[in-house]
């Protein structure tokens, strides 16, 4: 399985409900896609009042059967339209390692962090960087205590073509 991450900082008078408003018309689009287990539409507002980052961004987390439905996603229509829009992001991936746990509706919030001892929903590495990742899934910021990494809100959560019935 491949983790697939790309960040599009946004300009901080940004109308972040533009990107909330595109997650809810657009997140749909994704679930059945092939080869997709699932992708989180997160986005960060730094006027958030139940997390704290920097940033406005739209930074979506997908996690792919394999590479060429990785491919097939960044050759696709909706992709070209949205670097049409934002501008190509620099695509971040990571081999995952183990099992994963997949969000679902319970989870609001995601930290992404690169700590090794943190229990992690999601873990992988890159290995040309060497880079740790971790994903943490969460259902109110409350359960945040002690957590170091980037938090994000999860707009929306789809899911790919299951193999198996």
């Amino acid at each position: 399985m491949i983790a697939m991450q790309y960040k599009i900082v946004l300009p901080s008078d940004y109308p972040m409900e533009s990107i909330e408003k595109r997650i809810k018309e657009k997140g749909h689009l994704l679930d059945g896609f092939p080869g997709l287990i699932f992708k989180a539409y997160l986005h960060s507002r730094k006027d958030a009042k139940s997390y704290e980052n920097p940033v406005n961004s739209y930074a979506p987390f997908y996690v792919w059967r394999d590479h060429h439905a990785m491919m097939s996603f960044l050759q696709s229509d909706g992709f070209k339209a949205l670097c049409g829009q934002f501008g190509r992001p620099k695509v971040e991936t990571w081999f995952v390692d183990g099992e994963l746990t997949v969000p679902d509706s319970q989870h609001s919030l995601a930290c992404i962090h690169n700590k090794v001892g943190q229990y992690r929903d999601v873990h992988g590495i890159n290995y040309s960087s060497w880079e740790m990742l971790g994903v943490t899934w969460f259902s109110n910021s409350e359960e945040m205590n002690d957590w170091d990494g980037e938090v994000y809100s999860v707009g929306y959560v789809a899911y790919g073509k299951k193999l198996f019935s």
